[in-house]
C-alpha cells in the first residue's frame, strides 16, 4: 500500500488506515502494538451477518477482530463524535499458517478465504461496497508475501481528481464533477478550438459589430429624419422637397447595400473559417477513440459513439456557425438601440430596461431545463441507433430465430421513447418561448400608450415617437433569439460535454515514455506469476507461469473459459495484468513501444472483422505498402487463393462491413492471410480453424507447419488432434496451468489432456472423421 497520505474524504467516510481509537482497542484486544503493514475494514462475518471487521498484518502474522463500532456524542464539550469500539473476537494466524488469501465475488455480496494448502483456513464475509478494499488487501497481502513490501496501487481519486463542490471524483483535468461542471468551463474549452483562427475571428467581430451600427443608425434615416425634417416641411417648394427625399432615400439604399456587403464579406469569412473547427473537434473525437483501450468499446454501444461523433459534432457546428454570430450581432444590436433610445426618451427607455430582468430570469430557468431536456433526447436516440445497428449485423440471427416482430416492438417501444422526448422538449419550447413575446407585446403597447401622451403635450415629436417604436420592433427579434439561445445553448453544452468525456478519457493501456524499440526481435516468450481479471474479484488468470522459446510452436487447450483467449489478449497487450508480467525477449511488454508490439505480435482471433473494401485491401490491412504479389503469396498460405479467385473481380471483389458476403470459414482465411502478411516474430491464432471443414483445416496446419520456420507460433485450440504438430502444450483450467508437455508425453500422463483427448476421439470416431488420424491406433493399443 501506498505510504502516501490519501485524501481526506467527505460525506463522513473514514480515512485510509485504522484511527488511534481503532490501533489503541486491537492493541487490546490481542495483547501486541497494532501497526499494520496494510489493513482493511469488513462489514460481515463468516454467516454473512452485519458486523464491524478489522483486517491486517504485519511481520509476525495476520490478524482479523470481528466486534461493533458505536457513534456517540463527544465528551467534555469536545465538538464532534466519538467512535466506542467493542471487541468481541480476534483471531490470529502465524505468517507459515496462511498460503495466500482469495477474493471472491458473488451478485451482491462476497468472501474473504485464508488458505493453507489448498485448503479454508477462515473466511469472512463483505458487501459489495467493501469489495474493492478488501481486493486492495489482498493484493498488498500477497505481494508483501513475495517481494516483503506493499507495491503501491494510484487512488482513484488522486486518479481523477475529487469536485471542489461535492468531493465526488471527477475527471482528469477538471474541478467540478458531471453534476457540478461550468457551463462557462465548456464554453471556454470550445472556444479553444478557434485559436488557429484568431485574425479571421477578429475581422468576422468587427465586421458584424459594423454592421449592427448601420442598422441602428437605418431607422434615424428611415423613420425620424423621413417625418421630422422632410414631411414636416411639407409647405415648402416641391423642388426642394422633392431634393431632400432623394437626398434620404439614396442615404438610406447606400446604407443597404454597405450593410449586405459586410455580411457577405462576414459570410465568405466565416465559411472559411468554420468548417475548419468542425473538422477540429471531429478529428479529436476521432482519435481520442483509437487511443482508448479495447476495455472501452466492450463497454461501450456502437450508436452512443456514433452520435458522439456525428450528432454531438453537429450541435457544436450548428451553434458556432449559426449562434454565435447571431449571438455577437443581436447583444451589439441592443446595446446599440438601447443606447439611441436613452438618448432620444430617457423616460421610455426606463420602462424598457425595467421589464429586461423578466427575460434574464426566463434565460437562466431555461437554460438549466432545456439541457435536461436535450440530454434526455439524446440517450434514447443513441439508444434507437445502437439497437438498429446491432439489428443490422444480426440479420442472420433475426431470420434464423424469426424474430422480426420481436425486433419491431422493440423498436417501436424505443423509438417511442424517443419521440416522448422529442414531444416534451418541443412542448416546452412552444410553452416558454412565447413568453417573451407576450412580454415584448405588452411593453410596445405600454410605450406606444406612454409616448403617444408625450405627442399629445408636445413633449415629443411624431418622428421621434415612430422611430422610437421602430427601435422597439428591433428589441422584438433580438430578444425572441435570446430566449431561443438558452435552448439552443443547452443543446451545445449537452453534446460538448458528451465530446470532451471522450476527449479527456484516459485510455487503460498506455505506452511509456521511456519505452524502448529493440533492434531484432527473436520471439521468446515469457509469463510470470500473471495474475488478471475484468472485474474485480473474479479473477481470470491466477499465478500463471510459462515460457515459449523463439520458434517454437505452443498449443494451448482447456475447457472452454479457461482463460485461453485471454492470455493471447495479454500477450499481444490488449489488457494490462494485474500482477506479473510478460516479456519478449526478456523486456517487459509494458516497457516496449505500442508500434514495435504490434509489428511483432500478430494475433488470429475466433472475432473476426473485415472493413468495407475489396479482398486484397483487407489482406494488405496490416501492410499497407504490400505488392499484390505479397497479397498472393498470403493468400495461397492461409489457403484462400482459391476461393479468392471465384469471386466475381478475384482481388478486387467488394466485400461489406464485417465481410457479409464471405463465409466464416473464408472470412477466416482472410483474416489469417492479413496476419501472414504482417510477417510478425510472434503468431497467436486464436481458434483460428473453428469455422472451417476438415480438408481446409489440414491444408492452413500445413501452411502453418511452414510458416512457423523462424516464428513463435501460440495455438488455441478445441480440437486437439488440430495440434499434434505443437513443439509443447500448455494446458489450462480456471485460468492455472495445470499440465504442460509434448502431445505424447501429456497422453501417456493420463491427465486431464488425456481425458478431454479421449472424449473427443470418440466423438470423431462415432461420427466417422478420425478413423484414419495417425496415431489414433496407438493410443487404443496404449490404452
Amino acid at each position: 500500500m501506498s505510504k502516501k497520505k490519501p485524501p481526506e474524504k467527505k460525506n463522513g467516510e473514514k480515512k485510509e488506515g485504522f484511527s488511534p481509537v481503532e490501533k489503541r482497542v486491537l492493541s487490546e484486544a490481542f495483547g501486541r502494538p497494532c501497526e499494520p503493514v496494510a489493513c482493511c475494514r469488513g462489514d460481515m462475518d463468516a454467516d454473512m451477518h452485519f458486523a464491524d471487521v478489522w483486517l491486517w498484518f504485519d511481520d509476525e502474522g495476520l490478524y482479523a477482530a470481528l466486534g461493533e463500532e458505536e457513534i456517540l456524542p463527544a465528551k467534555r464539550k469536545k465538538r464532534g463524535l466519538d467512535p466506542e469500539i467493542t471487541v468481541r473476537k480476534t483471531v490470529r494466524f502465524a505468517p507459515e499458517d496462511v498460503d495466500k488469501l482469495v477474493c471472491e465475488r458473488f451478485v451482491s455480496t462476497g468472501r474473504l478465504y485464508f488458505e493453507k494448502d489448498g485448503g479454508n483456513v477462515y473466511e469472512i464475509g463483505f458487501s459489495m461496497s467493501r469489495l474493492k478494499d478488501v481486493d486492495r488487501f489482498v493484493g498488498a497481502f500477497g505481494s508483501y508475501r513475495e517481494t516483503g513490501e506493499v507495491k503501491p496501487e494510484p487512488d482513484d481519486d488522486e486518479k481523477k481528481g475529487v469536485c471542489k463542490k461535492c468531493g465526488a471524483p471527477c475527471e482528469p483535468g477538471k474541478d467540478y464533477c458531471k453534476k457540478h461542471t461550468k457551463n462557462s468551463a465548456t464554453a471556454i474549452r470550445l472556444f479553444r478550438f478557434f485559436g488557429g483562427y484568431v485574425p479571421q475571428i477578429i475581422v468576422i467581430i468587427l465586421v458584424m459589430l459594423s454592421g449592427s451600427v448601420l442598422s441602428v443608425l437605418l431607422p434615424q434615416l428611415s423613420t425620424r429624419q423621413l417625418f421630422d425634417r422632410v414631411l414636416a416641411d411639407a409647405g415648402s417648394a416641391p423642388e426642394q422637397m422633392i431634393k431632400a427625399l432623394g437626398a434620404l432615400v439614396l442615404s438610406i439604399l447606400g446604407l443597404r447595400v454597405l450593410n449586405t456587403a459586410l455580411t457577405s464579406f462576414r459570410l465568405y469569412i466565416q465559411g472559411s473559417v468554420m468548417p475548419g473547427v468542425i473538422y477540429d473537434i471531429k478529428v479529436k473525437i476521432f482519435k481520442a477513440m483509437q487511443r482508448l483501450s479495447v476495455g472501452f468499446y466492450a463497454s461501450t454501444q456502437t450508436g452512443a459513439l456514433m452520435e458522439r461523433v456525428m450528432r454531438d459534432a453537429t450541435n457544436i457546428y450548428w451553434f458556432f456557425v449559426d449562434g454565435i454570430p447571431d449571438i455577437i450581432i443581436e447583444v451589439s444590436t441592443v446595446i446599440g438601440v438601447l443606447t439611441v433610445m436613452f438618448l432620444m426618451n430617457p423616460q421610455l427607455s426606463l420602462v424598457v430596461v425595467l421589464v429586461a430582468p423578466a427575460v434574464l430570469l426566463l434565460l437562466i430557468f431555461s437554460e438549466k431545463f432545456f439541457l435536461r431536456l436535450h440530454h434526455r433526447s439524446w440517450i434514447y436516440n443513441a439508444k434507437v441507433s445502437s439497437m438498429v445497428s446491432d439489428n443490422v449485423a444480426g440479420q442472420r440471427e433475426i431470420k434464423a430465430f424469426a424474430k422480426e416482430d420481436r425486433e419491431y416492438e422493440r423498436f417501436s417501444r424505443l423509438s417511442g421513447e424517443y419521440r416522448n422526448a422529442e414531444l416534451k422538449l418541443a412542448l416546452t419550447e412552444a410553452t416558454v418561448f412565447p413568453l417573451a413575446e407576450i412580454v415584448i407585446v405588452i411593453l410596445t403597447a405600454v410605450v406606444l400608450g406612454m409616448g403617444g401622451t408625450m405627442v399629445a403635450k408636445q413633449q415629443m415629436t411624431t418622428g421621434t415617437l415612430l422611430s422610437y417604436i421602430v427601435y422597439l420592433e428591433m428589441l422584438r427579434e433580438p430578444f425572441e433569439f435570446l430566449s431561443w439561445i438558452s435552448n439552443w445553448w443547452s443543446r451545445c453544452a449537452d453534446s460538448a460535454q458528451r465530446v470532451f468525456e471522450i476527449v479527456d478519457s484516459d485510455a487503460e493501456i498506455t505506452e511509456k515514455e521511456d519505452a524502448v524499440s529493440p533492434e531484432t526481435c527473436e520471439g521468446t516468450l515469457e509469463i510470470k506469476d500473471l495474475d488478471f481479471e475484468y472485474e474485480p474479484a473474479r479473477p481470470i488468470i491466477s499465478s500463471f507461469n510459462l515460457k515459449v522459446e523463439a520458434g517454437q510452436m505452443l498449443g494451448i487447450v482447456g475447457k472452454t473459459g479457461a482463460g485461453k483467449s485471454t492470455i493471447a489478449n495479454l500477450i499481444a497487450r490488449l489488457y494490462d495484468p494485474k500482477n506479473g508480467a510478460i516479456t519478449l525477449d526478456g523486456h517487459d511488454i509494458r516497457d516496449l513501444k505500442f508500434e514495435y508490439l504490434r509489428k511483432n505480435i500478430g494475433i488470429v482471433s475466433q472475432d473476426i472483422y473485415l472493413f468495407m473494401g475489396s479482398v486484397a485491401d483487407n489482406i494488405r490491412y496490416a501492410k499497407p505498402d504490400a505488392t499484390m504479389d505479397e497479397v498472393i503469396a498470403a493468400a495461397k498460405a492461409a489457403s484462400a487463393h482459391d476461393f479468392i479467385m471465384k469471386l466475381p473481380d478475384a482481388y478486387e471483389t467488394f466485400i461489406g462491413s464485417g465481410g457479409q458476403k464471405l463465409s466464416g470459414g473464408e472470412t477466416q482465411r482472410i483474416s489469417i492471410a492479413r496476419t501472414i502478411i504482417q510477417n510478425p516474430k510472434v503468431l497467436i491464432l486464436d481458434e483460428a480453424t473453428a469455422a472451417m471443414d476438415t480438408e481446409t483445416e489440414r491444408n492452413i496446419q500445413a501452411s502453418l507447419t511452414k510458416l512457423k520456420s523462424g516464428r513463435t507460433t501460440l495455438a488455441i485450440a478445441h480440437r486437439l488432434s488440430t495440434l499434434r504438430d505443437a513443439d509443447m502444450l500448455a494446458v489450462i483450467d480456471k485460468g492455472t496451468l495445470i499440465e504442460y508437455g509434448t502431445f505424447l508425453e501429456l497422453l501417456q500422463k493420463k491427465g486431464e489432456f488425456y481425458k478431454q483427448y479421449k472424449l473427443q476421439s470418440e466423438a470423431l470416431k462415432a461420427a466417422g472423421i478420425l478413423g484414419d488420424a495417425p496415431g489414433a491406433e496407438d493410443e487404443e493399443e496404449e490404452e
